[in-house]
């Protein structure tokens, strides 16, 4: 039974997800698809041993847009909540994310926020 909302696009985006149950480290890997309101990624296999969320956990993802000359490298923010959590048969962890808000970023600005997601994580979530 297909229960997607929107329709998904295959988009494999570099990205970084941080909870507050993994701390305040940055865990990196690529989106497999995404729709209007959902996204899924999969983290890279080389993290030691990342914390499995439970559904309903808050994520903040942050996806690396493609450049464009007219306003230059963008970060998409979002922030989400875990629907699945799974590992995926080559052992990396897969997630599937609800998106309840989202805003874009200077590159600069998202990689300034790498020691703050404590902060960021108030931040977005008031």
């Amino acid at each position: 039974m297909e229960r997607r909302r929107n329709r998904r696009l295959e988009i494999n985006l570099r990205c970084r997800v941080s909870s507050p149950r993994i701390g305040s480290q940055f865990l990196v890997g690529f989106t497999e698809n995404m729709s209007r309101g959902d996204v899924m990624v999969q983290l890279d296999g080389d993290e030691n041993s990342p914390v499995v969320p439970c559904a309903g956990d808050p994520m903040i993802v942050e996806i690396d847009l493609p450049a464009n000359h007219a306003f230059g490298r963008k970060c998409m923010q979002c922030q989400t909540s875990v629907v699945r959590a799974a590992i995926s048969e080559t052992g990396n962890l897969r997630l599937a994310l609800r998106i309840h808000k989202m805003r874009f970023l200077s590159c600069g600005e998202c990689s300034a926020l790498e020691g703050k997601s404590g902060d960021l994580f108030r931040q977005l979530v008031m």
